[in-house]
């Protein structure tokens, strides 16, 4: 009886893990150096909403005749948000201060 439980539940507990992973978002690191990209610039042009601004900025972004849209995801937008806000002081006044540095600032800060 123990010997049939552990065969039923050594397989359940493999697909359960799987369908965690595969269900958890994976982003490329073309998307996250382009949510780093807009961000740096919403960050850099105004202190608001900066969630906000980086949907407008990137559905903005998209064209009526495109056949290929860009959506705007609010879970990798978080995560760059997220990111930002671990750098240290020293890090964000860098970041500001030299824009080119800001992108591969963050993208790196993610990968962390």
């Amino acid at each position: 009886m123990k010997l049939l439980s552990l065969r039923v539940l050594i397989p359940l507990v493999a697909v359960a893990l799987l369908l965690v992973w595969w269900l958890r978002p994976h982003y490329s690191d073309e998307d996250k150096a382009y949510y780093a990209a807009v961000f740096c610039s919403v960050n850099k042009a105004s202190s608001g909403a900066p969630l906000s601004q980086m949907e407008q900025v990137i559905e903005g972004g998209n064209t009526d005749y495109a056949l290929q849209k860009t959506h705007f995801s609010p879970s990798l937008a978080k995560a760059v948000i997220h990111a930002w806000g671990q750098l240290s002081e020293e890090e964000k006044q860098r970041a500001r201060q030299n824009p080119a540095a800001c992108a591969p600032l963050l993208t790196a800060a993610m990968q962390r």
